[in-house]
Formats: C-alpha cells, sequence, structure tokens
C-alpha cells in the first residue's frame, strides 16, 4: 500500500479559500485547488485516497487545549532557531477561536476526519495513516534556507509590487524542485503564471495553493528522506511538525 500525501491550507472561517493540494508516493502533485471547502467537501476528497495510506498535513491549529495564551507548540518553537532564523507563530487558545470565529476548524475537521477514518492517528508515521498540524513558514525556513525570509504574502503597508517579486523568487524555487531536483512532477503546471500580473485577489488565490502544495511537499521530503521532522509540542496538548533540511 503507498502513502499519498494530502495537504490542507485551512481557512480558520467556513467562509474564505482553502488550498488542498495531493501528492502521490511518486512525487506527482495529483491535486492543486484553493476555493471555499465545506469541511463535508474536503472529508469527500479524502476519501478518494483512503484506500491508500495517506499522510494529512494542515495548516491549522488541530490541538487546542488551552483556553487563554499559547500553546507550548508556539512558544517551542519561537524560541528554537531553524537555520539560524527565529519563527513567529500566532498564539493559539480556545477563548480566541471561539470567540472570534465560533469554531475552532482544525480541530472540528480533524475529529470528523478521524470519525470517518478511524485508523488514522495523530502524529507523522511512514508506517500507517496520519494526521499533522504544520506550518508553511517553517517549511520554507526548513526546506529552503537559500531565500529565507521569502515574504510571498500580502501584509498591510507592504508595496504589492513587493510582494509580487518575492512570490517571483518563491516560485521560481519550487519550479527547481521539479525541473531541477527532479522530486516531484506536475507542479509548474498547475501554478505556472506571472506574478506580476496576478491582481491581489488572485494573488491570495494564488498563496493558498501554495501552502497548501508546501504542506504535502513538507511531509513528503521527510518520508523520502529528504528533510528531518522536528517536532515542537506534544501530541497531547498540540504540535507543529517542521522539515528541516
Amino acid at each position: 500500500m503507498t502513502l499519498v500525501f494530502i495537504g490542507i491550507d485551512l481557512a480558520w472561517t467556513y467562509k474564505n479559500e482553502t488550498g488542498i493540494c495531493v501528492i502521490s508516493e511518486s512525487g506527482a502533485v495529483e491535486h492543486l485547488d484553493a476555493r471555499v471547502y465545506s469541511n463535508e467537501e474536503i472529508l469527500k476528497i479524502i476519501e478518494h485516497y483512503s484506500e491508500e495510506k495517506m499522510c494529512i498535513a494542515i495548516d491549522a491549529p488541530l490541538i487546542v487545549n488551552n483556553e487563554d495564551g499559547s500553546r507550548g507548540a508556539e512558544g517551542e518553537l519561537m524560541r528554537s532557531r531553524i537555520h539560524g532564523h527565529r519563527l513567529s507563530a500566532f498564539n493559539s487558545n480556545r477563548n480566541y477561536f471561539t470567540r472570534i470565529f465560533g469554531d475552532i476548524r482544525g480541530e472540528t475537521l480533524m475529529q470528523l476526519i478521524r470519525s470517518e477514518f478511524p485508523d488514522i492517528r495523530i502524529g507523522f508515521d511512514n508506517s500507517e495513516s496520519n494526521i499533522v498540524e504544520t506550518f508553511p513558514t517553517g517549511i520554507c525556513c526548513g526546506l529552503f534556507p537559500e531565500i529565507y525570509p521569502i515574504k510571498y504574502k500580502r501584509k498591510p503597508k507592504v508595496a504589492f509590487e513587493k510582494t509580487c517579486r518575492q512570490m517571483d523568487v518563491l516560485l521560481g524555487r519550487l519550479r527547481e524542485i521539479e525541473t531541477s531536483e527532479g522530486h516531484i512532477s506536475g507542479l509548474t503546471s498547475k501554478l505556472e503564471m506571472d506574478s506580476f500580473i496576478l491582481t491581489r485577489k488572485m494573488h491570495k488565490h494564488v498563496e493558498d495553493k501554495i501552502d497548501a502544495f508546501l504542506c504535502a511537499y513538507g511531509m513528503y521530503s521527510i518520508s523520502k528522506g529528504l528533510a528531518e521532522g522536528r517536532m515542537f509540542g506534544t501530541v497531547e496538548d498540540g504540535f507543529i511538525l517542521v522539515p528541516v533540511q
């Protein structure tokens, strides 16, 4: 039985786009899209691959036991260095998510996935289906230190043209892992575009697709020995898994 890698850049609200990427064990990018998905639609995509072992990597807090403050996972991540860099991470707690969003969507989705597919365990394991929380910024730092920090996401007070230039650098690096390094196939055709002709709305759409790909590719890299997995936090109280070259 082969292992398929499913990356989900999960929107914290049900009205925003979620990115989803599927990479086969051979490295083929079989699916890459971003749109407004319901939890039920995400489950249907996962179900399509349920005859295989699955590694489901989600960019969203999945285990949030603390009512206030931050999880140990974020604190441990921010105190550590990856290739000499310190990373920032959002401090997750139950009160914030329930007050602002009315739900902890990552936790809800993980519970639905495990209810539908009870063989899935929490925590990375090459030998069986699993679900993990990951972090695209950490993946970029861990796998592409030569271009990090890469600020490809739109931010307030940052010129859009500067963000486009940064995205172009990242897109070039992603093309390299397909064309020069040969680790994957089928990505370029699903992402190929000139970042300088993107509208602001389209830029966010491409961000979501990139982040979904990074989630899937990060776990693929660990599985194939291209990187080591570094876990911050604990399975019991929440963790973040990042691949590091």
